[in-house]
């Protein structure tokens, strides 16, 4: 019998987060390093043999354009073929940081609630983090990609 079970999944860069999460807590998490293509199958083939996904969080954005795309098309498969509900906030929700890497110098800044891109001499990479208990008053059901593509 398979342990019913919520994930939440941040994948806008690398490493990709996974964390189990059962009645609202944090009880095992998963870091892998690389690009998105080459991670999210293996890792959910590997979790969904071990545990029955009752309802799937993620973070939909900003963050690497590739990695938004591929994970949206990944879980709304899930969600179609197997029903396991999604439910998305912004990537600002996992992290601590101030800024989250666009390209190049070129980052995401979160202002009374509107996010926008900003230019800062150095590069910075947002550290993310999985909480250790699950808010989901934070999250959505009206899952897309935050697809916030600055000017070139």
């Amino acid at each position: 019998m398979l342990h019913k079970c919520d994930i939440l999944l941040i994948s806008v860069n690398s490493p990709i987060l996974l964390g189990i999460y059962k009645n609202g807590y944090l009880v095992k998490k998963y870091i892998k390093d690389g690009k998105t293509s080459d991670i999210l199958s293996s890792l959910f083939d590997e979790i969904l043999h071990n545990y029955k996904i009752e309802n799937i969080f993620y973070a939909n954005g900003p963050g690497n354009f590739s990695s938004l795309k591929l994970t949206h098309i990944f879980l709304q498969t899930l969600y179609i073929i197997q029903g396991i509900k999604l439910f998305c906030a912004d990537s600002f929700s996992f992290t601590k940081d101030e800024f989250i890497n666009a390209y190049g110098k070129i980052h995401f800044l979160k202002q009374n609630g509107v996010i926008k891109t900003t230019q800062l001499n150095d590069k910075k990479n947002a550290r993310f983090e999985l909480p250790n208990k699950l808010d989901s008053s934070i999250f959505s059901d009206s899952c897309f990609p935050l697809y916030i593509l600055p000017a070139l």
